[in-house]
Formats: structure tokens, sequence, C-alpha cells
């Protein structure tokens, strides 16, 4: 009898070691609290730079979306961004506007999946404005993970609509 709750002891402290989630309605519940403050950070589309050149995206990242991120997204956004390319595939969460770089964060929830064994929970997101004259709706996907103690974005993709359902 002993042995066995020792075996069970040592089992459930390796699950918790490995960064299993145990409980995933409380995972679900605390990611999409720091997902929703992320959201309502800059709902209202405020300007992040004036007379925007293609310049000073990365400091801007940096500085207003760096509590957000995990140490390996905001590592991937500064690369997206030095690289040059198109980055509307990574950077969902900004947009030019004219000479302005202005917060996009226009999105709501639409599927939660909580992944046990990674120790993630990745959301898809839907624009909650389209333009009935855009033929092309996107989501965006989202993984959560756990960094420092704290519900922050690990990774981020535009997906076309017509291909949303092979995704998630």
């Amino acid at each position: 009898m002993r042995r066995i709750r020792l075996l069970i002891l040592l089992a459930v402290l390796a699950t918790l070691v490995t960064g299993c989630i145990v409980n995933a309605k409380a995972a679900e519940k605390e990611s999409l609290e720091a997902l929703e403050a992320f959201l309502a950070a800059h709902e209202h589309g405020e300007v992040l730079l004036d007379n925007y050149n293609g310049q000073g995206r990365e400091e801007v990242v940096e500085e207003e979306y760096a509590e957000w991120f995990t140490k390996d997204y905001q590592a991937k956004v500064n690369e997206v961004i030095r690289s040059g390319k198109r980055t509307w595939r990574t950077i969902f969460f900004m947009q030019e506007s004219g000479s302005k770089l202005v917060a996009y964060n226009k999105y709501g929830v639409l599927y939660t999946k909580v992944d046990r064994k990674d120790g993630t929970v990745r959301y898809r997101l839907h624009p909650q404005k389209v333009n009935p004259l855009h033929e092309n709706l996107d989501f965006v996907d989202i993984e959560m993970s756990k960094e420092d103690g704290k519900w922050k974005i690990n990774d981020a993709e535009i997906i076309e609509a017509i291909y949303a359902d092979y995704f998630f």
C-alpha cells in the first residue's frame, strides 16, 4: 500500500515538473484572461508611430508589446521585422495606415484548444469587423504558454479562412 502511494506521488510530481497542464480549465481561464488583456490594451487603434516610414517598428514592438510576448515570439517578430519580409503573416497586432503605424487588436476568440502535454493553449481569433467587399477572411491562430509565471503569446500566425479548418 505504501509503495502504491509513493508511485502515485512520484507520477504526479513528474507530471508537474515536465510542464504538463494538470488543470486544463484553469489554464484556459488564465490564458484567456491574459489574451483578452492583450487585446484590450490597444483596442481603440492607438497610433504607435506618426510619420511611419518603415523604421522604428522593432522599438515599438519592444516598448508596447514585450510584456505580452514570450522571449521566443519577441525574437521571431524582431527577426521578421529585420528581414524586411512581408510581415502580415506574423505581425497581426499592428498595421500601417497611411503614414502611421497603428495598433490593431480587433479580434474575438472563436475556438480554444488546450494541449496538456506541451503546456500550451491555442486560440483561433476572428476579426470583429469584416469588410463585406473584402473576399478573404483571415483568422489568427495564437499559441500561449507560461513564461515567468505569466501566460504570454508564444506564437501567432494569420491563416486564410479557406485553410482554417485544416490547421486547428
